[in-house]
């Protein structure tokens, strides 16, 4: 595997990633928006589509980070590596770390 074949790997899943933030935006947009119709048309009072949009927000938010900050998803190699020295190393401080 060449490392053009990984980089292509991954540009091919954050577009996946962003795809879906984007069409989970899209959804959300139209549930909420049902949401404040049906709230509205039932004459107001108390908010209650704050909670379900709450709901979804955070989903949303954590859906968003997956897609858009770097190191987000799928561990890279670098990073295995690293923690696999790091545990190699508590190993042989007599197996136990704290």
């Amino acid at each position: 595997m060449t490392s053009d074949d990984a980089l292509r790997r991954e540009a091919k899943r954050r577009v996946e990633a962003r795809n879906g933030f984007y069409w989970f935006l899209v959804v959300c947009l139209i549930l909420w928006s049902m949401f404040t119709f049906i709230w509205w048309s039932n004459g107001g009072g108390y908010f209650w589509p704050a909670w379900p949009m709450l709901g979804m927000g955070i989903g949303l938010a954590f859906t968003a980070a997956a897609a858009f900050l770097p190191g987000a998803g799928r561990p890279s190699e670098d990073r295995i590596e690293r923690e696999y020295r790091k545990l190699k190393g508590s190993m042989g401080d007599g197996g136990e770390s704290s």
